[in-house]
C-alpha cells in the first residue's frame, strides 16, 4: 500500500491542486506523453485535462487529504536521494519566516505568455532534472506538490483576490509562482548530495479498466556527472531545449536567430542575442527587451547586457536569488549561453539581477 500510494503521487501533483501540464514526465519515465502533447495544443483549463484523466482522477480523490494528514509516506528503501518532503516541512516555522522576508510579488502589468512557450519552459526544466538522474521523479512530483500547496495561498494573498488565474500558465502571475515552486523543488533535490544509484517507481501500461500498476526501477547516474556539476548540467539542458524549439519554430522564418560566425564578431553576436531576446518578448515572456555591449574587455572578449522588461519570472527570480538557489530560472541566460556555445565561443562570466521590474543579465563572451 505504501508503494502504491507513494507512486501515484506523481500524478496527483500534476492534477489535483493547481497546474495542468507544467510538470508531467515527458522523457524515459513517461506514461502520459500523449496527454501532455495534446494539452499543449488546447486551452489550458483544468477541466480539459481532468477529462483526459477522468478514470485516474476518480481513483485519486482521497490522496490530497492523505498528504495533508501525513498518511502517505515513503518507504526508506524507495528513494535514496533528498529526504522526501512532508507537509509539515513545507509549512514549518522556518518556511513561514522565509516568506516574511521574501520579496513581495509585484503588482505590475505583464504580457500574457504564449501557451506553448510557457509549457516549453516548464517542461524543459522538468526534463532536465529527469535526465541528470539525481532523484526519483515520483518523489520530485510529491515534493513539488507539497511546496506549491504550502506556498500558493500566501502568494495569492499578496496580489489580492482574482489577480492570479490559478493553473493558467499563460497568466504571468501564475507562471511566476509555479516556476518558483518548480525551481525551489529542483534545488532541494539537486543540492541534497544525491546518490549515483537510487530506486524509482514507474507506471506500467494497463488496460482501460485496469488499475494502474507500478514497478520499482533502479536508476544509475553517469558517474562522471558528479554532484557539483548537476546545477550546471541542468541549466545547459534547459538551454538546449529552448534553442532547439525556437529554431524549430522560427528557423525558416524572418524571425530566425542569425547564426554567429566562427570568427569572433561582436556585432554578429549582438544581433543573435537581440533576436533571441525579441523572441522571448514575442512569446509574451516580457514586455520589452534591450541588448547592448556594456564593456569591451579585449579584441575577442566582450561583455553584453540583456534587459527584459517586466518578465514573467520577475518575482520568482528575486525569491530564488534570495535563498541562493542554483540553478535559477533565468531562462534567457540559459538559452543565450547555449546559443553562444553552439558557435564555438564560451560564456566566461555571467550574472543576473532584478532591478526596477527588469531582469538584467550580463554575459562575458570570448
Amino acid at each position: 500500500m505504501i508503494f502504491k500510494a507513494m507512486a501515484i503521487v506523481g500524478f496527483v501533483a500534476s492534477m489535483l491542486l493547481d497546474c495542468k501540464v507544467e510538470a508531467f514526465p515527458v522523457s524515459r519515465r513517461n506514461s502520459i506523453n500523449g496527454v501532455l502533447n495534446a494539452s499543449s495544443k488546447m486551452e489550458l483549463k483544468e477541466d480539459s485535462l481532468f477529462e483526459a484523466y477522468d478514470e485516474t482522477r476518480r481513483a485519486l480523490t482521497g490522496i490530497p487529504a492523505l498528504i495533508a494528514a501525513g498518511t502517505v509516506s515513503f518507504d526508506p528503501l524507495h528513494a535514496l536521494a533528498a529526504t522526501p518532503m512532508t507537509a509539515g516541512e513545507a509549512d514549518n516555522v522556518g518556511a513561514r519566516l522565509t516568506r516574511q522576508i521574501r520579496p513581495r510579488a509585484p503588482k505590475i502589468l505583464r504580457s500574457k505568455i504564449d501557451q506553448n512557450f510557457a509549457v516549453l519552459l516548464m517542461r524543459s526544466s522538468y526534463n532536465a532534472l529527469d535526465k541528470i538522474d539525481c532523484v526519483a521523479m515520483d518523489q520530485f512530483q510529491r515534493d513539488f506538490f507539497l511546496i506549491r500547496q504550502a506556498e500558493y495561498q500566501p502568494y495569492v494573498n499578496q496580489l489580492g483576490p482574482g489577480v492570479v488565474q490559478q493553473g493558467m500558465l499563460t497568466d504571468p502571475n501564475y507562471f511566476d509562482f509555479i516556476s518558483f515552486a518548480q525551481y525551489t523543488t529542483i534545488n532541494r533535490e539537486i543540492n541534497a548530495n544525491p546518490p549515483l544509484v537510487f530506486e524509482e517507481q514507474e507506471p506500467e501500461n494497463a488496460g482501460e479498466d485496469e488499475p494502474q500498476k507500478f514497478v520499482t526501477k533502479v536508476v544509475k547516474r553517469d558517474p562522471l556527472l558528479t554532484n557539483d556539476l548537476l546545477a550546471k548540467e541542468h541549466s545547459k539542458l534547459v538551454g538546449i531545449d529552448i534553442i532547439d524549439k525556437l529554431n524549430e519554430n522560427f528557423g525558416s522564418t524572418a524571425l530566425q536567430i542569425p547564426a554567429i560566425p566562427r570568427k569572433f564578431d561582436a556585432d554578429a553576436i549582438l544581433a543573435s542575442l537581440s533576436r533571441l531576446a525579441k523572441l522571448f518578448v514575442l512569446n509574451g515572456f516580457a514586455m520589452g527587451a534591450d541588448v547592448s555591449i556594456s564593456k569591451i574587455k579585449g579584441p575577442s572578449e566582450i561583455q553584453y547586457r540583456i534587459i527584459l522588461k517586466s518578465p514573467a519570472n520577475l518575482w520568482s527570480g528575486m525569491a530564488l536569488q534570495q535563498i541562493k538557489a542554483d540553478p535559477l530560472n533565468c531562462f534567457l541566460l540559459k538559452a543565450a549561453t547555449e546559443l553562444v556555445n553552439r558557435s564555438g565561443f564560451i560564456v566566461s562570466l555571467s550574472s543576473v539581477k532584478y532591478q526596477q521590474n527588469q531582469e538584467i543579465t550580463f554575459m562575458t563572451i570570448r
